[in-house]
């Protein structure tokens, strides 16, 4: 299976999407389409999979008429029906069609992870991680050579985005996945397309494999065009020095034939030059634009006037339910000062449910959440709701004691440069709303953030950017977030939320992967007897803890006994559910 495009050209209401954009999709590929937030990368996967039009080019298919499914958990508008209607929409009065179709169903049940008791469920019962596998057993059913996936993580928790990344390993079939999903497309894609407005690019490898590559573009560039301003310089020298001598031979050759004759031969040498350096310029290397620094004096202004316990945050036995159902029991974390926190866990496990009790915006739940009276909380909510939608980008950020050149240089920094920051963020798009909420935040001076999916509506360079500016922060972070790949450059420390309980990692997403997948519990090998005799001593030892605890004045033997006690209590949680 084979795909071309030449030239493609497609506009909107007389307003370019791209123009001349070719490309080429090869059997089995895993090709990951990545570009900024409205450069035309669902359009471009519709054209391709003949659901759209083109104004100008051709695209060829190998072999003709190959079948395409295309895929977008957003366009999954069937929320009346059953999951058996969805996967066999087959006529009923046809037993040869329907039994074939009932033997494909169960099989692609199976290639999904799903039971065959989701069938009898209304779609509109499914989490968004069912909804996804739905879909791929309906393009499973129906068959196809290419697959396009428009966005498959949203809404996806850690747990089913991994199944997904290994599905479409395994997949012998080609995918176009478009997604700003980094971690995601680390995992899955074998070739990376970067779309802009004029051109798109293809480079081998996964998403790390086209960063790199990137990089090197980006220095062999700058090497370019330094030795094309060097050599554009020199010219300009050595056409000023023979335009100088010119003009003094001339002078001082009088009506000498011979002398004038030797200064118009120098003449012909300059105009050669001027040619020479004309060349240059019809083929000049565009210098590469450096990018905004991230502002990082501004973003820490007056942070270190305050000085901060070691302990921020102490949350002890927390208990949380809506109604019957218990999202939080005996849960326990700390917060220490400097670190840069992520909470993880599968959808519906209370991870905003928790920012927003250590917000003050719940205040339903048992147990206690202590904060440190020095702690300023910023709080970055999904819903965007501190911006005022009438006022400009500018107004909305600018804030004492910040002047309007600082807050423009950390809004340059988040790519809002020039005029732009006069633009009313009514006008603005969720991603570009986004990062005036978050640009607002740094300058709360708050030494406590507390981000609730930050990098939502974000593509790749707008979180990057975020990233930057968080790896520069000298406060404490605590956040919730679905992307790996950021949480993997910003987190020292993970909290995961599972049985509803908290559970300490140290490290970042990757350590936590590694750490979870290497089991350090011996007492899993331990005889019942055996493990009632280890719960004894455990308990005793809680029972100790707990005391010294309370006696405890000096803030490490305080935190190393803290640390302790949780580790016991992990240990006591886990024997007692072999009992």
């Amino acid at each position: 299976m084979n795909i071309y495009f030449d030239d493609l050209t497609k506009d909107f209401q007389g307003k370019i999407v791209f123009e001349d954009i070719s490309g080429s999709i090869n059997n089995n590929e895993k090709v990951g389409l990545i570009g900024s937030n409205g450069v035309g990368k669902t359009t471009l996967a519709r054209i391709i999979a003949g659901m759209e039009s083109y104004e100008k080019g051709s695209i060829n298919y190998s072999p003709y008429g190959l079948k395409i499914q295309y895929l977008n958990p957003n366009d999954f508008n069937f929320e009346t029906i059953k999951v058996s209607e969805y996967l066999s929409p087959l006529s009923k009065e046809d037993n040869k069609l329907l039994t074939d179709t009932q033997v494909r169903i169960k099989k692609a049940l199976s290639q999904a992870g799903l039971e065959e008791d989701i069938l009898a469920r209304q779609i509109n019962s499914l989490s968004g991680g069912e909804k996804t596998k739905v879909m791929l057993c309906r393009a499973i059913i129906d068959d196809f050579d290419l697959l396009i996936l428009d966005e498959p993580t949203n809404h996806l928790d850690l747990e089913t985005r991994a199944w997904l990344e290994g599905f479409i390993k395994v997949l012998s079939k080609t995918v176009l996945i478009i997604s700003h999903d980094r971690y995601f497309l680390d995992e899955a894609a074998t070739c990376i397309w970067e779309l802009n407005k004029d051109e798109l690019k293809s480079y081998s490898g996964n998403f790390s494999s086209y960063k790199l590559q990137k990089e090197n573009e980006t220095k062999n560039t700058i090497k370019e065009y330094d030795k094309q301003q060097q050599k554009i310089k020199e010219l300009e020298r050595n056409i000023a020095l023979r335009k100088e001598w010119y003009d003094k031979a001339h002078k001082a050759a009088g009506q000498n034939d011979f002398w004038r004759s030797k200064a118009k031969k120098q003449v012909s040498i300059m105009h050669a030059k001027e040619k020479a350096l004309e060349r240059l310029e019809d083929n000049k290397v565009e210098k590469p634009k450096a990018d905004a620094a991230p502002a990082f004096d501004i973003i820490n202004k007056n942070l270190s006037s305050i000085k901060l316990p070691k302990y921020l945050m102490r949350i002890n036995d927390l208990h949380k339910s809506f109604g019957e159902r218990v999202l939080l029991k005996n849960a326990s974390l700390n917060l220490i000062k400097g670190d840069k926190a992520a909470i993880i866990g599968k959808n519906g496990s209370g991870k905003t449910t928790l920012l927003k009790m250590i917000n003050g915006l719940d205040k339903n739940y048992s147990g206690s959440i202590s904060i440190n009276p020095s702690v300023k909380i910023g709080y970055f909510a999904q819903e965007l709701e501190t911006l005022d939608l009438n006022n400009s980008i500018l107004d909305n950020v600018l804030s004492s004691p910040f002047t309007i050149s600082e807050v423009r240089l950390l809004l340059a920094s988040l790519l809002f440069k020039g005029d732009d920051v006069f633009k009313k963020v009514h006008s603005l798009s969720m991603g570009e709303k986004s990062r005036v909420a978050f640009a607002k935040l740094m300058l709360s001076q708050a030494n406590v953030l507390l981000l609730d999916e930050p990098t939502n509506y974000l593509d790749i360079v707008s979180r990057e950017k975020i990233e930057e500016v968080l790896q520069g922060y000298k406060g404490t972070i605590l956040l919730v977030s679905h992307d790996r790949y950021f949480i993997n450059n910003i987190a020292t420390k993970i909290f995961e939320l599972n049985n509803e309980t908290i559970v300490t990692w140290e490290g970042n997403f990757k350590d936590y992967t590694k750490n979870k997948n290497t089991p350090k519990d011996s007492s899993k090998d331990l005889s019942l007897k055996s493990v009632k005799e280890e719960i004894s001593k455990l308990d005793l030892e809680l029972a100790f803890l707990s005391g010294k605890l309370s006696e405890a004045s000096d803030e490490d033997e305080k935190e190393k006994l803290n640390n302790r006690f949780l580790e016991v209590s992990r240990l006591l949680r886990g024997l007692k559910d072999k009992i």
